[in-house]
């Protein structure tokens, strides 16, 4: 599939075309001492970026019952084995 087709996401300065690698970004930047991390995306032939998620370790980015932006999806969670010693959302 041609990357013009597909949802871009960025991640501070850096833009991905997959979601998972961008939620990889996140964390390492969480993990490096980052306060706030913001993930946005912009949709194939669209020219705005809207925000996705708003991550902050302190505020908690375990997902709990229903997916927010405030967290990461339960499938990532579960995927990348996290485990932030946070409440949930």
């Amino acid at each position: 599939m041609n990357n013009e087709q597909l949802d871009h996401y960025k991640v501070g300065d850096e833009e991905f075309t997959d979601w998972t690698e961008a939620q990889d970004r996140a964390v390492e930047l969480l993990n490096a001492g980052e306060e706030w991390v913001s993930v946005s995306v912009k949709k194939s032939g669209e020219d705005d970026w809207c925000m996705l998620q708003e991550l902050n370790i302190e505020r908690g980015v375990k997902p709990g019952q229903h997916w927010s932006t405030w967290t990461f999806a339960p499938y990532y969670w579960k995927l990348r084995n996290l485990d932030y010693d946070t409440k949930t959302i």
